[in-house]
């Protein structure tokens, strides 16, 4: 029988920490929201977020209250997606018109809640926003990467149990270096922010 050596097996047993210098920590965090399958500008989320009346008002914020803003949406349609999820049941045999119909709803808000973030990702790579507002604006939302995976888990539930096709989470941090996709497939065509 091998023996084992308490501090290593102690060691073993803990997260390993990887720390990001301050001044990289914006560049770390627009990475984690960029999405590699879509090209979103922030002014597209901007102009279908933002009414036309509310504009002006939109555009006295400081940038940090405009990305805390797109976050916080993004993070409403993530718990969306969630709920919209978390109330389709896999007990049939085939899926309903109506799990169809709620399921495509769920979609499309996962769809806005990436896209959201993407835009983020855009506003700080052409210098709309700087690392200290992208942080601050990140620590004062409702981002929450808990509620990403629990939709991811509840997406892949459903589309498993009735053979639904869904595209993996493109996100950074999710993404399947080998997943397979349309590279001539356009995801900006389903953009739908209402």
């Amino acid at each position: 029988m091998a023996k084992t050596n308490p501090e290593t097996e102690q060691a073993s047993n803990e997260s390993l920490g990887v720390s990001v210098p301050d001044e990289h920590v914006g560049a770390f965090v627009a990475e984690v929201f960029e999405d590699v399958e879509r090209d979103t500008t922030w002014e597209q989320v901007v102009g279908e977020l933002v009414a036309d009346e509310a504009r002006s008002a939109w555009d006295a914020l400081e940038p940090t209250a405009q990305i805390r803003e797109v976050l916080s949406a993004a993070a409403d349609y993530d718990e969306q997606t969630v709920e919209l999820l978390g109330e389709i049941s896999t007990q049939h045999g085939s899926p309903t018109p109506e799990i169809r119909e709620q399921f495509e709803e769920a979609m499309r808000c996962r769809r806005n809640a990436d896209q959201f973030r993407d835009a983020v990702a855009a506003a700080y790579g052409d210098g709309l926003v700087g690392d200290d507002e992208l942080v601050a604006a990140v620590e004062d939302s409702d981002f929450d990467t808990a509620v990403i995976a629990e939709r991811e888990d509840e997406l892949e539930r459903v589309a498993n149990a009735y053979d639904l096709d869904f595209r993996p989470y493109g996100g950074t941090l999710m993404h399947d270096e080998e997943g397979e996709g349309d590279e001539d497939e356009n995801p900006l065509e389903d953009f739908e922010a209402w």
